[in-house]
């Protein structure tokens, strides 16, 4: 059938999303993109546009996931033992792979500065939807906190994860990052 895509659109997409990672959005090329998923530039081209449009695709595909995870480690526990977990899967996602592939997320609104609009309101997604499920888990938490100070509690987490990706990228272990991040909820949450 004239048209119809000869590849799996999920597996390509996955795969984008792991050039992406590793190399980022202005590093990775559309041959990088084309040799890791196996098919053609041509066909990228073909299906998606430009590797914008494939990297936008990917990190959807990277917005949900992360969420998902976020959410189910804010489900459960008191304001700390949900602060705790979002951090040390906010970590463990970020220092995975070898080497780390640090995080996406931070790695892309450093390269939205030179990015299209779409780029940037990605990032701008993420990190408010982030924003907006710490802040409910901090309310519905049996220890929780009013709205509003649970909302611009939730802004300092969501920056806080933040300077976690820079500190990974500068060099920290896994080990450290973990210690800075209990030392933080134990701040934050009045058992330090």
């Amino acid at each position: 059938m004239v048209g119809a895509r000869q590849f799996d659109e999920q597996e390509v997409i996955a795969t984008a999303l792991d050039v992406f990672w590793r190399k980022g959005l202005h590093d990775a090329t559309m041959q990088d993109l084309a040799t890791a998923t196996g098919v053609q530039r041509g066909s990228l081209y073909n299906a998606y546009g430009d590797k914008e449009a494939i990297f936008l695709h990917a990190f959807d595909r990277y917005t949900e996931q992360f969420l998902d995870a976020a959410g189910n480690a804010l489900a459960r526990g008191d304001t700390a033992t949900r602060l705790r977990s979002l951090l040390d899967m906010v970590i463990t996602n970020m220092t995975s792979g070898s080497p780390p592939r640090g995080c996406l997320t931070t790695r892309t609104a450093l390269d939205a500065a030179i990015s299209g609009a779409a780029v940037r309101q990605r990032v701008q997604h993420l990190l408010e939807h982030l924003e907006r499920i710490v802040g409910e888990a901090i309310v519905a938490a049996p220890d929780g906190r009013a709205a509003a100070d649970a909302r611009r509690l939730a802004r300092v987490i969501a920056t806080f994860t933040r300077g976690l990706a820079v500190m990974e990228r500068a060099g920290y272990s896994r080990k450290q990052l973990k210690d800075v991040a209990a030392t933080f909820v134990d701040a934050l949450t009045g058992q330090a």
